[in-house]
């Protein structure tokens, strides 16, 4: 058996990752999620998550996970002490990490026991922050081997111990080329057990349905951050109406920048040409995904890594994509052929190529073609989850992935 360590389950975002579940659970691969926090009530869940919430541990009651964590520290005092201050220690320059990574060490401790209860043979976490910490942790108490997938943030910006946890773990994965190239270079003797595995998308479920698209609408899909860029695609857009175009903006999503967002759409008087519908489950995006005529992540280089998978889902879609040019996005879009690039921070840029876009729907129906072959040739969920099924697989049997 294998166990998945991951912050929260179900969550809003992550999309790829219940695929990635989804896709291991329909290939014969037996594993249960152990979370880390438990869902806040209220929450939208995406209906495909369902199914797997029977497979899901959550940290018991605090009483009990206290006398979990008492009775693993009484059996073993010298190994725990020794991994809080090891973890202290790795994460001395980041406070905020550290209170965190400390903070799930109880948890840690209470799911090592119910592993070893289970059987569980292997380990995975998803994340290299606090799932990995918790699995280097669960690995040294119990000695079962453990891997981890890191993706962006998490293994760029939020990497304490990053080194530390390549070289303990039997393997990592990890979605781009330009990351392994990246990760290969903090722990070289490791390269040969980092391996790239695209996050991919169920082109079927994706692919046009009849959907009609609005002539004149933007779509950006995200939690509601600076990184995103939104309020340069906002500016955009008001950019194309003093143009005298008629373009309305849909913004789904949630997060800690929605106020300042509304209200700079307010200043720029631009009710009711931004919607900003929320949260949606992945049920309700690929709709939305179908009526835009283009689709903008306007990111910021400093915060933003990996391959959105908003514009792996758009270009499934059949939507033409306009973002910046973030390092690995070259595994995925050629600009002018694919899709198209426009620099950060300008919203002028981004208004020019997005009226591009808007005012050409011949071609811009041929570069979401030419991405949805692209997206076909390398980004098919079928031989994505083949191939992380083949590596889980063998780990969780005790052979080499």
């Amino acid at each position: 058996m294998l166990a998945f360590i991951v912050n929260q389950f179900p969550r809003q975002v992550d999309a790829y990752f219940l695929r990635e579940l989804l896709g291991l659970r329909a290939s014969g691969l037996d594993f249960t999620i152990y979370s880390l926090l438990s869902p806040p009530r209220g929450w939208k869940v995406h209906a495909d998550a369902k199914p797997l919430l029977e497979r899901v541990v959550y940290p018991p009651a605090p009483a009990e996970l206290a006398r979990h964590a008492a009775a693993v520290t009484a059996a073993h005092p010298a190994m725990v002490s020794g991994l809080v201050a090891r973890i202290a220690w790795g994460h001395r320059s980041m406070p905020a990490a550290l209170a965190k990574s400390l903070a799930i060490v109880p948890q840690s401790l209470a799911f090592a026991r119910d592993m070893q209860a289970r059987g569980v043979r292997h380990v995975h976490a998803n994340w290299a922050t606090y799932p990995c910490t918790s699995a280097m942790v669960i690995s040294r108490l119990t000695g079962l081997p453990f891997s981890f997938s890191g993706h962006a943030t998490d293994i760029f910006v939020h990497h304490a111990m990053l080194r530390e946890k390549i070289e303990a773990a039997r393997f990592v994965v990890t979605c781009t080329k330009f990351n392994r190239g990246y990760l290969a270079g903090i722990a070289p003797d490791r390269a040969d057990s980092i391996q790239t595995v695209y996050h991919g998308v169920d082109l079927p479920r994706f692919a046009q349905n009849g959907t009609p698209r609005i002539a004149q609408r933007v779509l950006t899909v995200g939690t509601l951050r600076a990184c995103k860029g939104i309020d340069d695609l906002i500016r955009a857009v008001a950019i194309l109406r003093d143009r005298g175009r008629d373009v309305d903006l849909e913004v789904i999503g949630d997060g800690e920048d929605r106020a300042a967002l509304e209200e700079l759409v307010r200043s720029l008087h631009l009710d009711g040409k931004v919607l900003f519908p929320g949260y949606l489950p992945q049920e309700e995006v690929i709709p939305a995904y179908h009526r835009a005529a283009v689709v903008a992540l306007p990111a910021h280089h400093e915060d933003h890594f990996g391959i959105p998978n908003i514009l792996i889902e758009s270009l499934a879609a059949g939507t033409p994509v306009v973002c910046t040019e973030l390092p690995s996005l070259h595994e995925l879009i050629e600009h002018g052929k694919s899709g198209l690039f426009v620099p950060e921070r300008d919203p002028r840029a981004l208004a020019d190529a997005l009226q591009r876009v808007l005012d050409d729907p011949a071609a811009a129906a041929a570069m979401a073609e030419d991405g949805r072959r692209r997206v076909a040739e390398s980004f098919d969920m079928e031989r994505t989850v083949a191939q992380l099924a083949a590596t889980l697989s063998a780990a969780s049997a005790g052979t080499r992935p």
